[in-house]
């Protein structure tokens, strides 16, 4: 006979993936395979029954984008590029499609959806050719001209999870699975691309920003297309209010079995 007591049987998963990581913002406003870098990280996942239940996990993902990866003449010219590590903090609600509870041969597969919120940490950056990093949230590269707005962009946003996968449980309590995921991500700056071309100079900059980069150096990462006294206070990015990130890859999970037998 089913009792409360029996309820722990396999209410916790414990796991991990590896996928590869993509961008779309700015720089890459169409094309969803655009796959460039990985991602890894560790879930835990409470089962409230065989179809449902929900999971927090944490990840770090590298990003990138250029416009010399694409065929718009615009962007040859624009010519931006960025990196990008990203760390998430994630809650989403996992739906089985069929009831699966590992171990158990009729049970043993199913494709599932998932969808919740994050919050994540991010930096942009790009790494010159003598191998300095430079920052480029810290060197005011664009600026909102009719707000006059010349403010550092927050390395904090939101993020909306949502995608789907396919798990199948090999043997007692491991499971492999392959997932695709979206996150819209409430921010547009990702690529530190959002607004229009500064309108500052180099000598309007603060020492602090001066100390560390050459006015040749700010200059080529404000408008690497060498035309910022024409550009400036122009669209640098694509209107566009938010940016995203995705993955595709393989997970792998751990299910606890209590020592009593229970099935859901």
């Amino acid at each position: 006979m089913f009792t409360l007591s029996h309820a722990y049987g396999q209410q916790w998963e414990f796991g991990a993936n590896l996928s590869g990581s993509g961008y779309m913002g700015d720089i890459n406003p169409a094309n969803p395979f655009y796959y460039k870098n990985f991602s890894g990280g560790l879930h835990v996942k409470y089962n409230f029954n065989p179809t449902w239940g929900v999971r927090t996990g944490i990840s770090y993902l590298k990003l990138y984008g250029a416009d010399e990866d694409f065929n718009s003449n615009y962007q040859k010219q624009r010519n931006l590029a960025f990196n990008n590590n990203v760390f998430e903090l994630s809650a989403v609600g996992e739906f089985n499609f069929f009831k699966f509870i590992a171990g158990r041969e009729d049970t043993r597969y199913t494709p599932y959806l998932f969808a919740g919120v994050a919050a994540f940490m991010h930096n942009p950056y790009l790494k010159s050719s003598d191998g300095t990093i430079h920052k480029l949230r810290e060197l005011f590269l664009e600026n909102d001209v009719e707000q006059g707005t010349f403010e550092k962009p927050s390395n904090v946003a939101v993020s909306i999870p949502f995608g789907a996968g396919f798990k199948y449980n090999i043997k007692g309590p491991w499971t492999l699975g392959v997932e695709i995921g979206y996150r819209a991500a409430l921010t547009d700056q990702l690529d530190n691309v959002s607004n229009n071309y500064t309108t500052l100079t180099y000598n309007d900059l603060p020492s602090s920003v001066r100390s560390q980069i050459s006015e040749d150096t700010w200059t080529f990462l404000a408008d690497p297309s060498g035309n910022l006294p024409q550009n400036a206070g122009k669209m640098r990015g694509n209107g566009k209010g938010l940016d995203g990130y995705m993955t595709a890859g393989f997970t792998v999970t751990y299910t606890l079995f209590s020592q009593k037998c229970y099935w859901w």
